[in-house]
């Protein structure tokens, strides 16, 4: 058996991302894909100073609507890379592996990424490095040669992409839990692929807080958890 995933770029996901990526035999990122408003694309959630969930937020220039993320343009009127460092407080004061995480952020940073696909991918590349996660086939999907109809439907994307590398005898394709009720499974099974949901377990961690709060981004899991942790519990999910 051997799986394809594919999905929207965004930006230091939280760990179910990584779940359903680590899981694939070969990973297609969305950089084409449309980018959607208030979604994670440019932005995600750690826990602010005061101990509250916050959001951090990657500014965009505007752009027309069904503008795809690798033609969004990041916005550099103001450092919102020193914004996201500044929003780290509660963290140096509790997390054991914060100077590890920020170092990370600061060479990420250093870099100017013009687009919002390109800072996306790279933030989960840098993670997948600090994690030693390797030996997987990830591909943009504008360096792809689809070509799809032009009425393709949305959720025939992931179809279109196992069709396209039949050649590696992907025979399933798997999501992350939201894909349950946007993907029609009927499409697929007619083509012989069998699709996966993968439900992270999101393992609660010492967090510092009264209540835990899953579903954060990578950058929170990174804080309070060793590499050999984190790495575990990318790999603790079951189907749905």
């Amino acid at each position: 058996m051997k799986r394809l995933a594919g999905h929207q770029t965004y930006f230091f996901p939280y760990i179910g991302f990584f779940t359903v990526l680590n899981s694939s035999d070969i990973f297609i990122y969305g950089d084409e894909l449309q980018y959607e408003k208030k979604s994670w694309m440019n932005r995600n959630r750690i826990i602010g100073e005061d101990g509250k969930i916050r959001y951090f937020t990657v500014p965009l220039k505007k752009a027309k609507i069904k503008t795809p993320t690798n033609k969004m343009e990041i916005c550099y009127h103001k450092d919102w890379q020193q914004d996201i460092l500044n929003q780290l407080g509660y963290y140096k004061k509790r997390a054991p592996y914060y100077d590890d995480v920020v170092e990370m952020l600061k060479c990420l940073f250093a870099q100017k990424h013009h687009y919002l696909s390109e800072l996306a991918i790279d933030s989960v590349d840098v993670t997948l490095q600090k994690l030693g996660i390797k030996e997987k086939k990830i591909i943009k999907m504008s360096e792809l040669e689809l070509n799809p109809p032009e009425n393709i439907v949305a959720d025939e994307w992931g179809l279109y992409m196992c069709e396209y590398f039949k050649d590696e005898h992907i025979d399933t394709f798997i999501n992350a839990p939201g894909g349950k009720g946007f993907y029609d499974v009927s499409k697929y099974e007619a083509h012989g692929i069998k699709t996966e949901f993968l439900q992270n377990n999101l393992r609660p961690y010492d967090q510092g807080l009264d209540v835990f709060a899953e579903g954060l981004s990578i950058i929170d899991v990174l804080m309070f958890n060793s590499t050999e942790e984190v790495r575990d519990m990318i790999n603790d999910y079951h189907l749905i």
